[in-house]
């Protein structure tokens, strides 16, 4: 009888690379999403977006604030995408399931990010209330779960460990 040793998988890297892609692939997803699915409901266009994300730091006043709450916008959307890449990796190296089921975890990941942004940050920040019927939490579930958890449990799981 052929007795096999589990090895566990060890890094490639420290993290930042996997990170980073992760965070600006899921970044770039949810940025477009957002962007078409505002402009279908609201009319707002990418620039608008952007200074809504931005709101949560100046409230209603980043929207008349020009290109610069467009910037801080997008740097603030592209650093919430990093961090929540920096947390699933942290976890990922510490519980060997997310290594296991990529995919469930990914939508789980996705489905636990919308949960904290609408449920905690949002109400946190200075951000006026998105619209929240039925369909936008579906919409927002869905989109968060295959454009922002999926593809940064994929990406880390790419590109984080090799088997040897």
């Amino acid at each position: 009888m052929e007795q096999r040793i589990q090895i566990d998988p060890k890094p490639k890297s420290n993290g930042l690379q996997p990170i980073i892609l992760a965070g600006l692939t899921a970044g770039l997803l949810d940025g477009i999403a957002a962007s078409i699915v505002f402009n279908i409901k609201l009319g707002l266009n990418p620039g608008q977006v952007m200074q809504y994300v931005a709101s949560g730091l100046y409230g209603r006043s980043a929207f008349s604030g020009g290109i610069s709450t467009i910037l801080i916008g997008t740097l603030l959307h592209f650093l919430t995408a990093i961090t929540i890449a920096a947390g699933y990796f942290y976890a990922y190296t510490k519980i060997k399931t997310l290594r296991s089921f990529a995919v469930l975890s990914g939508l789980t990941l996705g489905l636990c990010a919308w949960l904290i942004m609408n449920l905690v940050v949002v109400p946190l920040s200075k951000t006026p209330p998105p619209p929240f019927g039925a369909s936008d939490v579906a919409i927002g579930i869905i989109l968060h779960m295959f454009l922002v958890g999926l593809p940064i449990s994929l990406i880390i799981k790419r590109h984080s460990y090799k088997t040897s």
